[in-house]
């Protein structure tokens, strides 16, 4: 009988002890209420304050999801579009006379079997009406401050007539647009709602981590307040969606379902911030807001600055240095030839007349390793830290020149639409009449995995070279050959100079490369022939048997 007692006494202590755990482990893993946390008095929209709180579980993502739909919207976009000219009128350019169905059944015009000798005569094609087309399409939305102004992408905007936002109770409301930014693909919205409307905090997406859990909210294929929950899959992605800028544009990779609809949605981490704008999906290998695939969203920090700016004046002005940057990056035989430390830094390959680096005193093969004080990793990195400075503020730029690294201090000037035509359009390389006299001519020479042949005449008039340009145009490239790896060395290319010496004939470039030591560094020189220089480094390749 006394055992037996005793057995249900330590029965009872056990699960009182059960009991107590559980209770206090429900009050310490309880859901954090992030979202009510104070906000950071920082800009227009401000940034939540951090959280300490753990990983969010299920119920606190079901949390979350109630406690952030308010602030939630779809966005309809009414647009038309005209014709504008006759071709138009006459469906040359697609549109709805320009269907799968159309094109299954007859196929595309003037594309008849070349084996049917008496092909089936087509009918001819409608043509399009040219009453003004009405396009109706959708996106989402989310509110950053009470007064109405509304977080969205520029594509959901774009062109738009008419915009109407439908909040989570069911009002509607017309929506202005304040500013768009197609290189991030951001729009600022805003409404007239006559009271204050439910947001959401903004969180620090420079904290995100790889692995990381986040959710995603919106209204994809017209399935309102729809949520999907996944992982960080990459940060700082390049993809190319619409107008975006690589490297303006970094974007945060997730496998949370993202469709058709979903654009301009927010994306959340565990305590219920903001850390990015969904935008797009890629999908064999084509990025599009409108398939199936792999999500990407803008991050939030630059989302923020520059719909501040939006706020401020309905534009975004970003920094501008005024260079043209190597596309080859700093590879191992750059970083030989250079003396470079580390592979860190960009490498300027042309300076626009004026601009900026040029007043500075910057050069063509100056390498820039840091932008103030901080080690610049390659282009996109470069780009993204001059675009993130206000124009007229002063980068302090440490350049690589000559062997030892330089400080030089550059006052930015504003982006221009096309940076591309501020280029410096310079003749590489090529000499002049007071050139020396070249050695005898052959008709082409082989060396550094490169077939090279004289510039014929048809070439100087195809790229509008002066008689006294020098160089000599790159015939073949051995595919097997680090020329070929470093994907830029092309048949059609203008090859002018081998490290630092001008070439104007095959047989000035086999001398430039007589004595070359295989796997020894090697600079060349091309000329694109749109009026620009390109610098690639390679290494010498071992002799062939």
């Amino acid at each position: 009988m006394k055992t037996r007692y005793t057995f249900a006494a330590v029965l009872a202590v056990m699960g009182v002890s059960i009991v107590f755990g559980m209770v206090l482990g429900g009050w310490l893993n309880a859901p954090r209420t992030a979202l009510a946390a104070p906000a950071l008095a920082s800009g227009a929209f401000p940034v939540a304050a951090a959280s300490t709180g753990s990983p969010a579980t299920a119920a606190d993502w079901a949390d979350i999801a109630e406690r952030s739909i308010p602030a939630v919207m779809s966005v309809t976009n009414t647009s038309v579009r005209r014709p504008s000219n006759e071709a138009d009128a006459e469906g040359d350019d697609g549109g709805p006379l320009d269907d799968p169905f159309y094109r299954f059944f007859f196929g595309p015009e003037g594309e008849d079997d070349p084996e049917d000798e008496n092909p089936a005569p087509r009918p001819r094609r409608p043509q399009r009406p040219q009453a003004p087309q009405r396009n109706v399409s959708g996106g989402s939305g989310f509110i950053v401050s009470a007064d109405g102004f509304i977080m969205t992408n520029d594509h959901v905007v774009e062109n738009a007539t008419k915009l109407v936002v439908t909040l989570d109770d069911g009002s509607k409301f017309d929506a202005k647009v304040i500013g768009t930014d197609p290189l991030l693909d951001l729009a600022l919205i805003k409404i007239e709602a006559g009271r204050p409307l439910p947001t959401l905090p903004l969180g620090d997406s420079d904290k995100l981590r790889v692995g990381q859990w986040v959710m995603a909210i919106g209204n994809p294929l017209d399935f309102e307040r729809t949520v999907t929950v996944g992982v960080v899959s990459g940060l700082k992605r390049q993809v190319s969606v619409g107008r975006t800028v690589a490297g303006i544009a970094n974007f945060i990779q997730t496998d949370a379902a993202i469709n058709f609809g979903n654009s301009g949605g927010p994306m959340l981490d565990a305590q219920g911030r903001v850390v990015g704008i969904n935008t797009a999906i890629l999908r064999g290998g084509m990025t599009n807001p409108m398939v199936e695939g792999i999500g990407f969203a803008i991050a939030i920090n630059e989302a923020r600055l520059a719909a501040e700016q939006l706020r401020e004046g309905g534009k975004v002005e970003r920094g501008y240095l005024g260079i043209s940057m190597s596309q080859q990056g700093i590879t191992n035989a750059a970083q030989a030839y250079l003396d470079l430390p580390d592979p860190n830094g960009v490498l300027i390959e042309a300076v626009s007349d004026g601009g900026p680096a040029d007043k500075a005193g910057l050069r063509r093969d100056d390498v820039i390793r840091k932008i103030n004080g901080k080690a610049v990793r390659n282009n996109q990195d470069l780009l993204s830290r001059v675009a993130s400075i206000r124009p007229g503020e002063v980068a302090v730029l440490e350049v690589w020149r000559d062997g030892k690294a330089q400080e030089f201090r550059v006052t930015l000037a504003n982006r221009p639409e096309n940076p591309l035509a501020d280029r410096r359009r310079t003749r590489p390389g090529g000499a002049g009449p007071d050139a020396p006299e070249p050695p005898a001519e052959i008709r082409e020479a082989s060396g550094l995995g490169l077939t090279v042949e004289p510039i014929a005449s048809r070439t100087r008039q195809r790229f509008q070279l002066p008689d006294d340009f020098r160089g000599v145009l790159i015939q073949a490239v051995d595919p097997d050959s680090p020329a070929a790896d470093a994907g830029t060395v092309v048949h059609g290319r203008i090859l002018t100079a081998v490290n630092g010496k001008a070439i104007g004939s095959p047989a000035e470039f086999l001398e430039a490369i007589r004595g070359l030591k295989p796997g020894a560094p090697v600079k060349l020189e091309l000329y694109r022939g749109d009026g620009t220089n390109e610098t690639v480094f390679i290494t010498a390749p071992e002799a062939k048997n």
